[in-house]
């Protein structure tokens, strides 16, 4: 059985996903608001719905704390519609974003996939130039230091490795790495590639943005400027 922690001020909402997931043999973790949730929060929780208006902390604020100490795929769940709460979202290390009111049957497809995926577990290291990804730790080791990645950030950068040196326009990469049930707004990708250019540091270059087009991931010099 997976478990699913559901941090969400309004009672109702907690109890029609609570319902429904229960049907389809998955525990619900309840929380009411941020303070309980980083209570509750361990390593057996498989996913967390997390809302953003509560009285306390907010959810973005919950899902910075989360990310500092785990790895768990994060789907935001809010009423807030406009773009710049989903990219602020998304900046945090949140893994998707479904505005509220939703249907229980979506909610659940996608907890199901992301959960599934987030499982596959695999014993390799990868190395590209001098950057190594550690598929099994989710980590990005570069001169010997190595970094955490979160679920997306991890999912965007094995995609780039495994594709090294083709070009992947932008539709093509979101549908991987996103699903190809995502609607939500291109610029996440822009915004994980950003996050992914900080972490590699001198050798951001090897993200290569093609204008108009996509992403190509390529070993090149790391004094060779970025393009």
């Amino acid at each position: 059985m997976y478990k699913v922690l559901i941090i969400e001020d309004e009672y109702h909402i907690r109890h029609i996903v609570h319902e429904y997931f229960a049907m389809k043999n998955i525990e619900i973790v309840e929380a009411s608001n941020g303070y309980e949730a980083l209570e509750l929060m361990n390593d057996d929780i498989d996913l967390v719905l997390l809302d953003i208006m509560m009285p306390g902390i907010d959810g973005y604020e919950v899902c910075k704390q989360l990310r500092m100490k785990s790895s768990q795929p994060i789907i935001f769940i809010s009423a807030l519609l406009e773009e710049q709460n989903q990219l602020m979202a998304y900046d945090l290390g949140g893994d998707d974003y479904i505005t509220k009111p939703f249907k229980p049957s979506v909610l659940y497809a996608k907890c199901l996939a992301m959960i599934k995926r987030d499982q596959k577990v695999e014993d390799d290291i990868m190395t590209f130039g001098n950057i190594q990804l550690d598929k099994m730790n989710h980590l990005l080791i570069i001169d010997e230091n190595s970094q955490f990645l979160a679920n997306k950030e991890y999912e965007l950068l094995l995609y780039f490795c495994e594709c090294e040196g083709r070009l992947l326009p932008r539709e093509q990469i979101l549908n991987h790495v996103w699903g190809y049930d995502y609607f939500g707004d291109g610029r996440a990708l822009d915004t994980y590639v950003k996050k992914l250019r900080k972490k590699l540091g001198k050798y951001s270059n090897y993200i290569q943005t093609v204008i108009k087009t996509g992403y190509m991931f390529k070993v090149v010099n790391h004094d060779e400027k970025e393009k």
